[in-house]
């Protein structure tokens, strides 16, 4: 594909050309936002990161959207030619920007050649390598070549933050050493004069760098000009002593006593240095372990490596700069790296005829092996004699690069601990490429390809233990087996573990096993097998991490669930006695070393943008074993208390929002969506509960589970209402507190009438009242009596509905609590209206909208209007009802409580049907159908039983017999299996209307 060619200048002033003429760059912040995204082409750079770059550690509020806006500028300057043409031979098409942005973040496109700090690090590897081979023409000039693409000094004139400083003295270093090796390639050829001039400027700026001082020394000694190499000598000592105390090193030292005593070694170029071993005997090296037998799935993956590693993927053009192709396989303990990388090495054997390397670099276990002790193994395996192998891990380096040097080797590292283990560990020249496994995510080496490596799906998982186990004596007991692949969650280890146990009991039934793996707090002791743990596994990489993040770790296995938004871990490592926002970003620095060490990845950004993470199951079972291990019971308690109270806190802020506009303010890490934040959280909530009432949080399960219940009632959680209501009644009856066990009574009544379970709620109600009301909780109590009432009144029981309305309301308005006295007198309106008495309904409602419009409370005043439209029409004043009604639909729908938004569609669909003309009843089809379809779609019987009776009424009134006959059929089956009597008459008058005034017709 045909590009147009842009030239990333770094080395010097930064600078971007398109077709010879220089990109307007904008201002010092937006280039330093480039220069950022240039250091890390072809990979996606989060907007913290670059939030950091470009205000350091005092961003602003409005950080996040001016990167917005510096990237846009930049995408645009950065298009093909920058706008001109038709695009016509650019080959990016709109979705193919220079600057895309995704979910990892922002991410530059830069093609191979485009960027001078790429051409640079190539040329000098070049000439690295020709140097180690004793190629010091070859090296010379593409050092030279190098050396000419700089212009100063790196990212001139870009203000620099932490983020770019150490990529600014990386490439100065860079820069030193490839100037060091021009100088001896210079030296080698016998060019020594001129030198001079250029080393005593280095000196200058690099007074304490020894070897530039060496080869200054040299070069002008062999330019027969032995004072100056003494003259030399000195200052360089004058300069360490001054600065730093000491004296020159040994090999400088030993320098200075050869041009006294004019060693003849020193007069002359050295021999040119040869290989350890010629060409002509390299031997194809072959160390890649077996292959798995039993491997399985991964084909989708094996193929996008292979391409990239690949002959194909070597002569593709990647959009990678780097000359060799580097993939790194990155993933949680356990998940398959290394088999993947085996299986892949087998697989390629084809493409590297010269050898396929393999080193275990222990990178999670053990101390650290170092590059040059690597190196030194590397160099005896490929037939280099120990007395051959240079000192200097540099030189290593070298040399082992220049034995792969225009051959086809496969390099496989092994469980790479980090970047630096593994850099001089990569070939230098193209024909060769390195496959790398690490639990770490190695971002650093920005020219590489990260591939993360998943656990299986459930097919993946299930063939593993097919073919391990059989397939009969699975397919024999599927419930089991179904449960043993649940406990593993996709790990491969831990199914090959539970395989191999399998494999070796033929005697078990494979439910035995299934049942001692639903243990949690055991699940790590059974997945264990000859040499293969979980546990070990596991434990390798929680004992690597730092102290912070190893506790964040064990905060973690506290956690209610393995899937968590991020605030959950910062709470449960705050110190209640820190103020300000430390303690914040310690936990996101702990999140980030997790992350990088593949022990928790980010599930899903929240409508707000806010991250939530997961631990895979296994993981979050040995963080709980590592927390009560680790951690005091004391501090444990105490977390996972902060946990749940910023659960409350957030479930109330957000409830109270929704229900009572604003009296609350917003959840923290919810403004906004509220709706989309508590249906994002609704699992997580529920979770939180049932964990909070099984681990003895009381107050925290009780006070949930009342924040929940409107929340549940409003989003239509049912299941959630009644589960999170239980869990709070058993802890509340373990703890014997009889308060909290009359309100989650209460509240699992209200539930259950809402579901038609009206006997059941009757129970309830009674028994939590009386108890309440024994208890002189008669706030409570008068709640309960609103919430009875509404279940009771159309269901023959009005009079009693009516009294528990009279009681609550007095009790509300006594104790100032105006929301709940505007609900008891909507109750009361209700128990008045199906008493038939809907004039006094409308005089105890009207009171109640003024009062709900005072308090800006929407979801109060959509139901007193719904309810109040109800009595309108029963009093004969449709005009009125349909202007309620209109409000209370905007209500509704504004809020998304869509059974209030079908009540109120039923309510008006009545009116149509009751306006005493069939061109008016006609109109009653299309709300009674919309509310028809919400009340099917939420399960809620009530509502589909009344909403039958009044469609039956408008086919009836329309001389739709058959269709007014089925409708009200429906009608009366549900109104007597919900045991409303009023209503089941109310149909059967319908029904005998509907027969009689067929009758004659009939005959």
């Amino acid at each position: 594909m045909v590009h147009t060619r842009v030239e990333f200048k770094v080395l010097g002033p930064l600078a971007a050309v398109a077709d010879g003429r220089a990109l307007p760059l904008g201002g010092p912040k937006q280039r330093t936002l480039l220069a950022m995204l240039l250091v890390n082409a072809n990979t996606a750079v989060s907007g913290e990161r670059l939030c950091d770059a470009v205000w350091g550690e005092a961003p602003p509020p409005s950080a996040q959207a001016n990167i917005r806006s510096y990237a846009a500028v930049l995408r645009k300057v950065l298009s093909p030619a920058a706008g001109q043409g038709s695009g016509q031979g650019s080959g990016q098409g709109p979705g193919e920007e220079r600057l895309s942005q995704g979910n990892g973040g922002y991410r530059l496109q830069v093609f191979p050649g485009e960027a001078d700090l790429h051409r640079f690090e190539v040329l000098a590897a070049r000439g690295r390598t020709a140097l180690a081979a004793g190629e010091h023409r070859a090296a010379a000039d593409a050092l030279e070549e190098a050396l000419a693409l700089w212009r100063g000094s790196p990212f001139e004139g870009v203000a620099h933050h932490d983020a770019l400083l150490g990529e600014v003295a990386r490439l100065e270093e860079a820069r030193l050493t490839a100037f060091e090796d021009h100088a001896e390639a210079r030296l080698a050829l016998g060019e020594p004069r001129e030198l001079v001039g250029p080393l005593r400027a280095e000196t200058a700026r690099y007074p304490l760098r020894e070897s530039l001082w060496a080869k200054l020394m040299t070069a002008q000694y062999r330019s027969h000009q032995p004072g100056d190499a003494l003259q030399s000598y000195a200052l360089a000592r004058t300069a360490l002593r001054d600065e730093l105390g000491i004296d020159p090193g040994d090999a400088l030292r030993k320098l200075h006593h050869a041009i006294l005593t004019r060693d003849p070694e020193l007069g002359a170029p050295p021999a040119a240095a040869r290989p350890a071993r010629a060409a002509d005997a390299w031997q194809p090296t072959v160390q890649v372990p077996s292959d798995d037998a039993d491997f399985v799935g991964r084909s989708r993956l094996l193929e996008r490596v292979a391409a990239l590693i690949g002959p194909s993927g070597r002569r593709s053009g990647s959009t990678t700069p780097c000359a060799v192709p580097v993939v790194i396989l990155t993933g949680l303990p356990g998940v398959g790296k290394t088999a993947l990388a085996t299986r892949l090495a087998h697989h390629l054997r084809g493409d590297f005829p010269d050898g396929r390397l393999f080193l275990h670099l222990d990178g999670a276990r053990g101390p650290q092996r170092t590059p040059g002790a690597i190196l030194a193994n590397l160099l005896l395996s490929l037939g280099v004699p120990g007395s051959s192998i240079p000192e200097a891990t540099e030189d290593r380096a070298a040399l082992y690069r220049s034995l792969l040097a225009d051959r086809k080797v496969l390099v496989l590292l092994d469980d790479a601990r980090d970047e630096a283990q593994i850099r001089m560990l990569l070939p230098g020249t193209p024909g060769s490429a390195a496959l790398v496994t690490s639990r770490a995510r190695l971002a650093g080496l920005t020219d590489a390809h990260l591939i993360d490596v998943d656990p299986f799906d459930d097919e993946e998982s299930r063939d593993l233990l097919r073919r391990i186990v059989g397939p009969q004596r699975l397919a024999a007991e599927p419930e089991a087996t179904g449960r043993i692949l649940a406990a593993c969650a996709g790990l491969p280890l831990a199914l090959r573990v539970a395989a191999a146990r399998l494999a070796g009991r033929p005697d078990w039934q494979v439910r035995r096993l299934a049942d001692r793996l639903a243990d949690e707090r055991g699940v790590l002791a059974e997945l264990t097998v000859g040499d293969l743990a979980v546990r070990t596994c596991v434990a390798a990489s929680y004992h690597g991490l730092a102290p912070d993040a190893a506790r964040a770790f064990r905060a973690i296995g506290l956690l209610p669930a393995p899937e968590f938004p991020g605030w959950a871990l910062s709470a449960a490592l705050s110190d209640p006695t820190a103020t300000g926002t430390g303690h914040e970003l310690a936990a996101d620095r702990a999140t980030d070393a997790l992350i990088d060490a593949n022990l928790v990845q980010i599930e899903s950004l929240t409508g707000q943008r806010q991250p939530r993470y997961r631990m895979h199951d296994l993981l979050h079972a040995y963080a709980a074993e590592r927390a009560l291990a680790d951690e005091p019971e004391s501090w444990r308690r105490a977390a996972v208390a902060r946990v749940l109270d910023g659960w409350l806190a957030r479930v109330r802020a957000a409830g109270d929002q929704l229900i009572r506009r604003g009296t609350g303010g917003h959840a923290p890490g919810a403004a906004g969506d509220l709706v989309g934040w508590l249906e994002s959280e609704r699992t997580s909530l529920v979770t939180a509960v049932g964990f909070a009432a099984g681990a003895g949080y009381g107050p925290q399960a009780a006070g949930l589970a009342a924040a929940l219940e409107d929340v549940c009632h409003l989003r239509n959680w049912w299941d959630e209402w009644e589960h999170v209501a239980r869990a709070a009644l058993d802890r509340a009856a373990a703890d014997g507190d009889p308060v909290a066990a009359a309100v989650a009574q209460g509240s699992l009544a209200r539930a259950g009438a809402v579901r038609g379970r009206v006997d059941d709620a009757l129970t309830r109600y009674a028994t939590a009242i009386a108890q309440l009301d024994a208890l002189g909780e008669e706030h409570h109590a008068a709640r309960l009596r609103i919430h009875r009432g509404f279940a009771i009144a159309d269901r023959g029981m009005a009079e009693l509905a009516h009294d528990d309305a009279s009681s609550a309301a007095a009790v509300m308005n006594r104790l100032g609590d105006k929301h709940g006295h505007v609900m008891a007198l909507r109750s009361l309106g209700f128990a008045l209206s199906c008493q038939g008495r809907d004039a006094e309904a409308v005089a105890a409602l009207e009171p109640a909208v003024a009062t709900a419009e005072r308090l800006g409370h929407p979801l109060a005043l959509a139901d007193v209007l719904q309810l109040l439209a109800w009595a309108e029409i029963g009093h004969g004043r449709a005009e009125r009802a349909a202007r309620h009604l209109h409000r209370a639909l905007a209500e509704y729908r504004s809020l998304r409580h869509r059974p209030g938004e079908a009540y109120a569609l039923l309510a008006l669909g009545r009116m149509h049907a009751e306006a005493g003309s069939p061109g008016q009843a006609a109109w009653a089809l299309a709300p009674l159908g919309q509310a028809a379809a919400i009340f099917t779609e939420l399960g809620e019987r009530r509502g589909e039983a009344l909403t039958a009776l009044w469609l039956g009424s408008t086919h009836a009134a329309l001389g739709d017999g058959d269709r007014a006959a089925s409708r009200l059929t429906t009608a009366l089956d549900g109104f007597r299996s919900l045991r409303m009597p009023f209503w089941a008459a109310r149909a059967r008058q319908e029904l005998d209307r509907l027969r009689r005034t067929a009758g004659p017709a009939g005959r």
